[in-house]
């Protein structure tokens, strides 16, 4: 890696100190350093992590990231968020080069939607775009925690992916154990399958409960001083910012590739948005400069977020509901927040509004309204009607996730006819991890995924441990036995 060339790509104002601010500081007058904000999870206030300011990128710089690496592209992005002191030029490096040196990201063109085209990013170590993330906090904080001595034990609630992403990256590295909270009923035999295929100082426990029962529960054991410093407890789902952050790095990828496939078209990006972390990713990167025209929001049938952007409200949505894209069946989503605060929502109205009690401020929802279009899938119906459809049209497989961000950029064309722009749909997960809707239609041949087929064999009545309660006791008691 050619540090100094790179660093000639960086931002300026990106030697200095970034530093964090929360989510629900009304007065704005508290910020944190970045080691603070990996360490913590969530704010002394309760709120979520964000940078107090965002690196600007212009289109010159933007047009070089097109000419180098993964990795290289990686260290460009995150060297603008964390200080040079702390995390030397050549740390930097290896943490890129350990995370992304294998990295794939397919881009397949749609044969017969016309300037549709998937981003493949399900093609990690767990199948999952989660991977990409999960890949460099792992080495992060798996430095940061060797330089300064220090052990984490890392909560993590997943509605199906994240678990497995998690485990998989820090499964073996020294001073860190991380415990997985799932709903017992909420996520597909193969995801189940990996999280409890993983041992060692990673283990996952399933809740009686929903995503949100899990979510609640790894929040409040994090605001929660004592069993915060007991446990030296942080998180690493979207409640992390350095969860979210190496999420921006893909953006920029992806957007010049088809920049060099579609020289001089706009570009769309359709994202499945289930608890938001992969949207506001994004949302960020085209803050950071990246010259996206729109994104297009895809909800299932929890559609919290098409009705904020459509109507500035959450009233009617807080009801969890089940549906064939488990890993979106999410109430309230975590990065919400963050999304709100970003669009400049006060931050005193924020917690009324994700508990239907007000509406976003007037200005915010249409500033929102600018960069985003939501558009909800409310029936399971409709997901594997899309399903068949696009493997019928296009010889492409998707699964119940990644095709609402099919479905929904149809939505965009039919309320749009006249934009040609390319637009681009993350798949989020590999279709291996669904296979139950094979069994309906043989026809359509489900593409493998190694850490998929190595589960071959497995009874999960076997494997699974005993369900436990959704109170903050009961995953105590699952931390006592973790680190011991």
């Amino acid at each position: 890696m050619d540090i100094q060339n790179l660093r000639k790509l960086l931002p300026d104002g990106s030697a200095g100190d970034p530093l964090f601010v929360s989510t629900l500081d009304s007065k704005g007058e508290n910020h944190y350093k970045w080691n603070v904000a990996l360490e913590m999870g969530l704010s002394p206030d309760y709120g979520l992590f964000m940078p107090s300011c965002l690196p600007s990128f212009t289109e010159s710089a933007i047009n070089s990231l097109s000419d180098i690496t993964y990795p290289e592209l990686a260290w460009v992005i995150m060297r603008s968020f964390l200080p040079q002191d702390d995390i030397p030029d050549d740390v930097l490096a290896d943490i890129c080069d350990g995370a992304y040196s294998d990295v794939q990201i397919p881009i397949h063109e749609a044969i017969d939607d016309n300037h549709l085209v998937i981003a493949r990013l399900d093609r990690g170590p767990s199948c999952s775009f989660k991977d990409f993330a999960a890949m460099f906090l792992a080495k992060l904080m798996s430095h940061y925690l060797s330089v300064n001595q220090r052990r984490a034990t890392i909560i993590v609630a997943t509605s199906g992916d994240t678990g497995t992403a998690i485990q998989t990256a820090f499964h073996g590295l020294p001073n860190t154990n991380v415990l997985v909270l799932y709903p017992a009923d909420g996520v597909s035999e193969i995801q189940e399958k990996q999280m409890l295929s993983v041992s060692g100082n990673v283990r996952a426990v399933p809740v009686n409960g929903n995503f949100d029962d899990c979510q609640r529960l790894a929040k409040s054991l994090l605001n929660d001083n004592k069993v915060r410093e007991r446990f030296n407890l942080t998180s690493a789902n979207s409640i992390s910012i350095w969860r979210l952050l190496p999420q921006t790095v893909y953006y920029f990828y992806i957007w010049a590739e088809l920049n060099r496939r579609f020289p001089g078209q706009n570009i769309l990006f359709s994202v499945p948005s289930g608890n938001l972390g992969n949207l506001t990713a994004g949302l960020i990167a085209k803050r950071m400069g990246l010259p996206v025209k729109l994104f297009i929001a895809g909800t299932n049938a929890n559609n919290i977020f098409a009705n904020i952007v459509a109507k500035g409200t959450s009233s009617g949505s807080l009801s969890n509901k089940h549906t064939l894209a488990n890993a979106m069946d999410i109430s309230v989503p975590s990065n919400l927040e963050r999304i709100l605060f970003l669009y400049g929502e006060s931050p005193e109205n924020i917690p009324d509004i994700l508990l239907e009690k007000r509406v976003v401020t007037p200005e915010v929802a249409e500033n929102l309204r600018v960069d985003v279009f939501g558009e909800d899938i409310i029936t399971n119906e409709d997901i594997e009607a899309h399903i068949i459809r696009f493997w019928q049209r296009n010889s492409i497989v998707l699964e119940p996730h990644g095709v609402i961000g099919v479905a929904a950029s149809f939505r965009y064309r039919q309320y749009f006819s006249e934009d040609t722009s390319i637009i681009v749909v993350l798949e989020t997960a590999s279709p291996a991890k669904f296979p139950d809707f094979q069994k309906n239609y043989p026809d359509i041949p489900i593409p493998q995924c190694p850490s998929v087929k190595k589960l071959e064999g497995i009874n999960l009545k076997n494997v699974r441990p005993n369900m436990v309660a959704a109170e903050p006791g009961a995953i105590i008691a699952e931390l006592e036995t973790l680190v011991k």
